[in-house]
């Protein structure tokens, strides 16, 4: 299991000193990855549901930091971690501007990027883009597929129902694959990443419970989605995101929230879940983040050897 802690790039004030500061502490305190937000806006008066709490979290005047140029930033300043997004929305980017950026970050790091892809939720930033927000679900996994065609070394075209060119080349390849892992919460969407994915970035919709027991009842559904269309023995990366805070009382709604040992006895039932990948999200400003990082590093991480 790769243990990854969240960037403070989507926060009430997010600086560029302040994501450094936690993104190299990161690699210092031997964590595998750093993870990163996305969203372009914040809407004053946001009509959009949000579909994983009662209240979108991010207020309009809170920095949000593109993840994609973080990541060119990070590359540099990096040489270990993985650099992962948990989940960028794929519609807000078109798929050869996306594939070409990412190709030339991954050239810098090699094998350190992984790509969570998420459909998006938030109609009024599609209307700002100019993207339709009809089917945002065919719409990813279109670029799911435009990604690898480009991607490819040798010169390819595409010819989608939402996007098409002819051949061309579009080198440089990244030099080693970079894993799209899906996002989402419907059983739509688990079907989606189980298809077309390298994985799925985990996330519980509302009304369908919380904490450990809902993750590992949902991988279930996911291991027989997979099981019915022959994947089972398919290598298949499972991100596991949430809150990390040390507590006197356990939260059964948050698994990384409590004491030390509660939070190490979650990460080991989430690992011999299939969970490979965990995001720890720690809230507060950056000198907290990494407080509480290295407090994780000496009190969690030896009890999960």
């Amino acid at each position: 299991m790769e243990i990854g802690l969240h960037l403070p790039s989507a926060q009430p004030g997010a600086t560029a000193e302040g994501i450094m500061e936690v993104a190299l502490a990161a690699e210092a305190l031997g964590f595998d990855a750093v993870w990163a937000f996305d969203h372009l806006m914040t809407p004053v008066a946001l009509s959009s549901q949000y579909p994983y709490a009662r209240s979108y979290p991010i207020a309009p005047t809170d920095p949000i930091f593109d993840p994609l140029a973080l990541f060119g930033v990070l590359a540099g300043k990096t040489s270990r971690i993985k650099l992962g997004t948990g989940v960028l929305i794929s519609a807000y980017r078109h798929p050869i501007v996306l594939a070409k950026i990412l190709a030339s970050i991954e050239r810098f790091a090699p094998g350190r990027l992984v790509l969570g892809l998420g459909a998006g939720w938030m109609r009024e930033e599609f209307d700002a883009l100019g993207v339709p927000f009809e089917r945002p679900g065919a719409r990813l996994e279109e670029i799911v597929g435009a990604l690898r065609a480009i991607w490819r070394e040798a010169p390819s075209g595409f010819d989608g129902a939402l996007y098409r060119w002819p051949e061309a080349g579009f080198a440089p390849a990244p030099s080693r694959p970079i894993p799209i892992l899906i996002g989402g919460h419907s059983d739509v969407a688990l079907e989606r990443a189980a298809r077309v994915g390298d994985g799925w970035a985990i996330a519980l919709g509302r009304g369908q419970g919380a904490g450990v027991d809902a993750i590992v009842s949902r991988l279930a559904t996911l291991r027989e989605l997979r099981a019915r269309r022959g994947d089972a023995g398919r290598p298949f990366e499972l991100l596991c995101q949430n809150t990390l805070a040390f507590a006197d009382a356990a939260n059964p709604k948050l698994p990384f929230v409590g004491p030390a040992e509660v939070i190490a006895d979650n990460l080991r039932r989430l690992r011999d879940a299939g969970v490979t990948m965990v995001d720890l999200a720690v809230h507060g400003p950056p000198s907290s983040i990494v407080e509480v990082a290295r407090r994780f590093v000496d009190e969690v991480r030896p009890r999960l050897r």
